[in-house]
């Protein structure tokens, strides 16, 4: 069994079969991820309904288990020390407790950082803004034509916000302190000169349970996770949340919903990633603490027909419905492999589910593959994604700027799409389990960096803008100089980032703009979805196709593919539908009395 899994937009933190999405590090994460497996043998127990805690533990004490690492029991559930005798003992004692429905070591991966085709590298460059013009919220880099003066965009360096008509909303609402967002990421930089005034302490937590295991397995635990602080060593969960409810006051960029309330859930550790289960926990913290609206730039895939696998899916299936049960609206980017997911209803692990995202069986199941990769390490044909394709999750695919004017022909792209807006990125994926699209980003060609060169770049507008810690691993490992993602203004660090990770707090900032001008919404999440699908926008024409088994002499930078899969089918356009969902969502009409 493997696992397979999406990027962070600059980093590939990944978790028990999942990673934070964002800009696809290569043209795909699958062959760049290291398994470890799990070096302590962390044991997953469900249980039937109704069995308590206490009742947990004992059946685990009496089956030779150690202590409960992590406590699921709100949706049945305990990862727990498997004891002296070793997770295979220990789980085929604990399956013999007739209140026991399954148990399975959780799998981790190790955190795999991007090469140069991710999104940049750090630096303390200190940009000359162009005029920000007047609008509102007034911040300098939503209106400025340039940072570094090398491209320039007539929409401003927040071109994002006007493609969903943000602008517009403001006039309604910029957001409520009623509504609060949980990130559930690598962490908050909370102190952040973005963030601070919407950051909700008092709510934000670290679900990596290194206290427990430390108890359990001694202190080599800090060795080998390496990060269990409560700060945002990495970066992404700061720049998501940002972009999400970045303060208007002046300075740098702005969040969709400025006046809105954060809580930063970090449960992916900087060099090591994670397990689900720590995931899970913090999606059950999120809720209980009140979050309208959870945003989970991260994803992975789970191989139905393994045991462990389907229930791992189920795992996040109860979180998902526990969450939902209180109210909370989830928004999950989509992924970055560049695969079809159909939107299917199936049995798993016996246990029929309804609108579950199951990648293709046919060609468009297998992901970007890096030039000279075995195509064998990009299969994910008939897995499931998760968790924006758990049921009842918001899947949201990731939209270009503009496919530069001036590309040249070897890059494959001719009239009418040069020049062309808010077309799918050459990374997103794609299907009929989209239920909305968002500016994502994506280089000025719109094609892999291996295939556009040096001066395919995410800066000045290409990318998606938002605050971030320039000492985190995000800047400091992203990709090399020629992209500019990182950089700092008077101390604060900003970044430009592509990928569903930016596509997905972009529907939620809309989201969050809705549960404010619309609080009888707050609570619905069906009823949200509903709105924001029924005003989303759809006067786009796609024409990004999917991956091309068969080039083999593409005439790109690259040159020929020997495996196939390496560059992008021009000639058959993924239809709107797949490529955006319902449409790309459009925060004025969806505040609109």
């Amino acid at each position: 069994m493997k696992k397979v899994l999406l990027s962070l937009a600059c980093l590939a933190v990944v978790v028990g079969g999942v990673s934070a999405a964002g800009a696809a590090p290569r043209a795909t994460s699958a062959s760049a991820k290291k398994p470890t497996g799990n070096p302590w043998g962390v044991t997953v127990v469900r249980f039937t309904k109704g069995t308590t805690l206490a009742q947990m533990q004992a059946a685990v004490s009496a089956a030779g288990g150690g202590g409960v690492i992590t406590d699921l029991s709100k949706i049945n559930r305990v990862t727990v020390a498997p004891g002296a005798a070793g997770a295979s003992a220990f789980i085929a004692r604990i399956k013999t407790n007739k209140s026991v429905l399954g148990a399975w070591v959780e799998r981790a991966l190790t955190d795999v950082l991007p090469d140069a085709s991710g999104a940049g590298a750090a630096g303390n460059n200190q940009p000359a803004l162009g005029n920000p013009g007047a609008t509102t919220p007034p911040d300098p880099f939503h209106e400025a034509s340039t940072i570094f003066g090398l491209d320039t965009q007539a929409e401003g360096q927040q071109w994002d916000d006007k493609r969903m008509s943000v602008n517009g909303a403001w006039a309604t609402t910029t957001g409520d302190r009623t509504v609060r967002v949980a990130v559930i990421d690598t962490g908050l930089q909370g102190s952040h000169k973005e963030i601070l005034p919407n950051y909700d302490n008092q709510n934000s937590t670290n679900t990596i349970p290194c206290n427990t295991m430390t108890r359990e397995f001694g202190p080599g635990v800090h060795k080998i996770i390496g990060d269990c602080s409560s700060e945002d060593k990495d970066g992404h969960g700061t720049w998501v949340s940002g972009r999400i409810v970045g303060a208007a006051n002046g300075f740098g960029s702005n969040g969709i919903a400025p006046n809105a309330q954060v809580m930063g859930v970090k449960v992916l550790a900087v060099g090591f990633g994670g397990f689900t289960s720590w995931i899970v926990d913090g999606m059950i913290h999120a809720c209980d603490a009140g979050a309208d609206i959870i945003n989970m730039s991260l994803g992975g895939y789970d191989n139905p027909a393994v045991a462990a696998d389907a229930a791992d899916y189920l795992l996040w299936v109860d979180a998902v419905n526990y969450c939902r049960s209180k109210g909370t609206a989830i928004f999950a980017s989509a992924g970055n492999e560049h695969v079809r997911i159909n939107r299917v209803n199936m049995t798993v692990g016996g246990t029929p589910l309804t609108g579950v995202g199951l990648l293709d069986s046919g060609n468009e199941g297998i992901a970007s593959v890096f030039p000279g990769d075995p195509v064998s390490d990009y299969d994910l044909r008939g897995w499931l994604e998760l968790p924006a394709g758990v049921p009842g999750v918001i899947m949201v695919s990731a939209t270009n700027n503009t496919v530069m004017p001036g590309a040249p022909a070897t890059f494959g792209w001719t009239a009418p799409a040069l020049g062309s807006k808010d077309q799918l990125t050459y990374y997103s994926n794609y299907g009929s389990r989209i239920d909305l699209s968002a500016p994502g980003g994506a280089r000025k060609f719109n094609i892999p960096r291996y295939d556009g060169g040096l001066n395919d770049v995410l800066r000045d507008g290409w990318g998606i803008i938002g605050p971030t810690d320039p000492t985190g691993d995000l800047c400091a490992t992203a990709g090399d100089i020629g992209t500019f993602a990182c950089f700092k203004v008077t101390g604060a660090g900003f970044a430009f980032l592509q990928g569903t990770s930016m596509s997905s707090p972009n529907a939620a900032g809309v989201g969050t703009l809705v549960l404010a001008a619309r609080p009888a919404l707050q609570g619905n999440p069906d009823g949200l979805l509903a709105r924001l699908r029924a005003t989303a926008r759809t006067n786009m024409t796609n024409f990004m196709g999917p991956n091309d088994p068969a080039n083999t002499s593409d005439s790109t930078l690259n040159g020929p593919c020997p495996t196939g899969w390496c560059h992008i089918d021009r000639n058959h356009p993924i239809s709107n539908a797949d490529a955006y969902g319902a449409g790309i969502v459009n925060a004025a009409a969806a505040v609109a009395p």
